[in-house]
């Protein structure tokens, strides 16, 4: 798996990559699909170089110790940070979405946080072309 780190003050507080979290993603989907559970995904896109900004290091040390152990958290895209949360419905995601907004907003400037989007994945919805349906909650 491809990590690096977050920031140069937080050695310790190593993120998957793009290319891993996306793997990440794909793993809990087919995970998903065979345990017939929910899984969410919080995304959260920055207006700024966010893994040479030690403020976005800051943050997410503190996202760290919010979320579970079995929380996944790393980069979609450029400048985008996801979480998938494992066995989470929208409901739950939504919540822990506002801690995490908070978390962020706390460290960063307002305007350096641009979005907060959550998607949520139901096995039981996907429709007979096997395609997932997402629920999306747009925060900014």
């Amino acid at each position: 798996m491809e990590f690096f780190k977050s920031s140069r003050n937080s050695s310790n507080d190593l993120l998957a990559g793009r290319e891993a979290f996306q793997r990440a993603i794909e793993k809990e989907r087919y995970r998903s699909d065979r345990s017939n559970d929910k899984y969410s995904l919080l995304i959260l896109s920055l207006a700024l170089k966010s893994e040479e900004d030690e403020r976005v290091g800051q943050a997410i040390a503190t996202i760290r110790k919010r979320i579970r152990a079995i929380d996944e958290i790393g980069w979609y895209e450029e400048n985008q940070l996801g979480i998938i949360l494992p066995f989470t419905s929208m409901a739950g995601a939504d919540r822990l979405a506002n801690e995490v907004c908070e978390i962020i907003t706390a460290h960063l400037e307002p305007s350096e946080c641009l979005a907060c989007e959550l998607f949520s994945y139901d096995p039981e919805k996907v429709p007979e072309a096997e395609q997932p349906i997402w629920k999306k909650n747009l925060r900014t």
